[in-house]
C-alpha cells in the first residue's frame, strides 16, 4: 500500500493517540501527586507524620486481615426491640435476647478469629508507639454534607473558650474542598487529614466505621471525638478532660435513650465466660467520646477491629438491628472485653424538638458533662445544623400552617434544660457561616440565594437577632 501525504498524516495521528492512552494513567496519577503535594498544602505524605502513622498500620492492619471473620455475614432471625431506659445504674442491665442466627461451628470460628486479635493485643506493648500521639485535641469525621455541621460545630467550641486544636477526617479526596482545609479551617485551628492517605485500600470502609479510624490516625494522644452534628456547650479541657470520671478512668462515654440490645453471643465470641453482671442499662451512644490513648489505646485498636468488621458481624452482634446500629457499642464493648477502665454517664440524655402540625418531633439530643450534670452537647441530628438541608427541605416551616419554626422547642421549654437561648446562639452561627460560605461549600454553591433564605428564617424567629435571651 502507497503511502501518500494524507494517510502519513493519520497514521502519525493515530500513534500519537495511541501513545497517550498508553501513557494517560501515568501522567494522571503524576498530575495528582503533583497537586495533592503542592496544591493540598500539609497533606504531603511524606512527612514523619504520616510515614511513622503508615508503619504502624502496616502492622496492624495485617493482624486484621489474619483475624478477619471467615465464617458468612450474620443473619438476624429478627431486630430487637427498643425501650427507652428509666435508670442507668450499673448491673441493671438484664442479658437480652439473643436474635443472631449463628450456628456453633459458626460461633467457634469467630471465637478463633477474635483470639488473634486479642493475643496480638495481649503481646503488644504500647510504650513502643508511645511517641506516635501527643496533647489533647478534638476529632471529627465530616465531608460531603456533614462539612456543614462540622464548621458550626466547630464554631460553637471556640465561643466556650476553647483553644483545643482540631482535626477533621475525610474519607478520600472525593471530599477535599481546597478553600476550606487549605484556608477556612486552619483560620479556627482546624485541620483536614484524608483516611484513604492512612489506609489505602485495605479496608472498603464507609459511614460509621470511619470515627475509630480517625481516633487512631490522629495526633492527639487524649481526644474527644465528635460526631459532625454534636455541638459543644462547655470548654472541653475544663469540663471534660478535667473531671475526675476522665482522670480516673482515661475513658468516657455517654448513654443512649435505648436499653442494651447486644447479642449475649458476642461475649462467647469475645472470650468472657459469661454475660457481663455490671453494665449500665442502656447502650452507648457515640455522638461524643472522651479517650486518652496512653491508657487506652489496646482498647481503640479493639474497637477498631469491631469497626472494620462491623457491617455483618460486629454491628448486628452489638444492636441486633435495633435503633443507631453502627459504632455505637464498639468503644466501650472493647473496654468491657479487655477489662479496661471506663466510665459511662450516669445522667440520662434529654430530647429537644419541634412541634410541626401539631405533633411532636425530637431534633436534637442533650448530653450531660460527666460529674456537674449540666448539658454538655447538643446532638443536633434530626435535622442537622448543614444551612443548604435546613433551608431546602423543608424543616423550617409548619408542614400545614407554614409558620417559621424553631428546631428546639420554644424558648421557655428549652430553659427547662439549658440556662439560655442555646437555639438562637447556634443560628446566628449558621447564618454567619452559610452566608460566609454560600459559594464556597461545594454542597451549597447550587442553592439559590442560601444566605437571604437563612437571614430570612432568622429574623421570623429570633427578631432582632439578640441571642442573649
Amino acid at each position: 500500500m502507497r503511502l501518500t501525504p494524507l494517510r502519513i498524516t493519520l497514521l502519525s495521528a493515530l500513534i500519537t493517540l495511541l501513545l497517550i492512552c498508553a501513557l494517560f494513567p501515568q501522567i494522571l496519577n503524576q498530575t495528582l501527586s503533583t497537586r495533592r503535594r503542592f496544591t493540598y498544602g500539609y497533606l504531603e505524605t511524606d512527612t514523619p507524620f504520616y510515614t511513622s502513622r503508615t508503619a504502624f498500620w502496616s502492622h496492624w492492619s495485617t493482624i486484621y486481615h489474619e483475624a478477619r471473620p471467615q465464617t458468612p455475614r450474620i443473619v438476624l432471625k429478627s431486630s430487637a426491640s427498643i425501650f427507652a431506659e428509666t435508670a442507668d445504674n450499673p448491673g441493671s442491665r438484664k442479658e437480652p435476647y439473643d436474635h443472631v442466627h449463628l450456628s456453633q461451628s459458626d460461633i467457634h470460628s469467630l471465637q478463633i478469629s477474635h483470639a488473634v486479635i486479642r493475643t496480638a493485643l495481649d503481646v503488644y506493648d504500647i510504650e513502643q508507639d508511645a511517641n506516635l500521639f501527643a496533647g489533647k485535641g478534638v476529632v471529627l469525621v465530616a465531608g460531603g454534607e456533614y462539612f456543614g455541621p462540622a464548621i458550626v460545630g466547630i464554631h460553637a467550641l471556640r465561643q466556650t473558650g476553647s483553644d483545643l486544636p482540631v482535626e477533621v477526617f475525610l474519607a478520600d479526596y472525593e471530599e477535599y474542598e481546597p478553600y476550606l482545609c487549605e484556608t477556612y479551617l486552619p483560620s479556627l485551628d482546624a485541620r483536614c487529614l484524608v483516611l484513604s492517605d492512612f489506609i489505602g485500600d485495605d479496608f472498603d470502609v464507609s459511614h460509621y466505621q470511619f470515627k475509630a479510624l480517625a481516633l487512631l490516625f490522629s495526633s492527639f494522644s487524649e481526644v474527644l471525638l465528635l460526631d459532625s452534628d454534636s455541638i459543644p456547650l462547655q470548654d472541653p479541657e475544663t469540663e471534660l478532660f478535667q473531671s475526675a470520671p476522665y482522670i480516673e478512668n482515661g475513658l468516657v462515654g455517654w448513654p443512649d435513650f435505648w436499653i442494651g440490645t447486644e447479642s449475649p453471643s458476642f461475649y462467647v465470641i469475645a472470650g468472657l465466660t459469661s454475660f457481663p453482671s455490671d453494665l449500665p442499662q442502656s447502650s452507648s451512644e457515640s455522638g461524643q467520646l472522651l479517650l486518652d490513648k496512653s491508657r487506652h489505646l489496646k482498647t481503640l485498636l479493639l474497637a477498631v477491629y469491631y469497626n472494620l468488621f462491623g457491617p455483618g458481624y460486629f454491628y448486628e452482634l452489638l444492636s441486633q438491628g435495633a435503633l443507631g446500629q453502627g459504632d455505637k457499642n464498639t468503644f466501650e464493648s472493647a473496654a468491657v472485653v479487655l477489662g479496661a477502665p471506663h466510665y459511662r454517664v450516669k445522667d440520662l440524655p434529654q430530647v429537644i424538638g419541634r412541634y410541626d402540625a401539631f405533633a411532636f418531633k425530637g431534633s436534637a439530643i442533650i448530653q450531660m458533662a460527666p460529674e456537674s450534670g449540666q448539658p454538655a452537647f447538643i446532638h443536633a441530628n434530626t435535622p442537622k445544623m448543614n444551612a443548604g438541608h435546613l433551608i431546602d427541605e423543608g424543616d423550617l416551616q409548619d408542614k400545614y400552617s407554614k409558620a417559621h419554626l424553631r428546631l428546639w422547642e420554644n424558648k421557655i421549654a428549652t430553659r427547662k434544660i439549658l440556662d439560655s437561648d442555646v437555639e438562637a446562639k447556634i443560628w446566628k452561627i449558621l447564618v454567619d457561616t452559610g452566608c460566609e460560605l454560600a459559594d464556597e461549600v461545594m454542597e451549597w454553591k447550587h442553592r439559590k440565594n442560601l444566605c437571604k433564605r437563612l437571614k430570612a428564617h432568622f429574623t421570623e424567629v429570633f427578631g432582632d437577632g439578640d441571642s442573649s435571651g
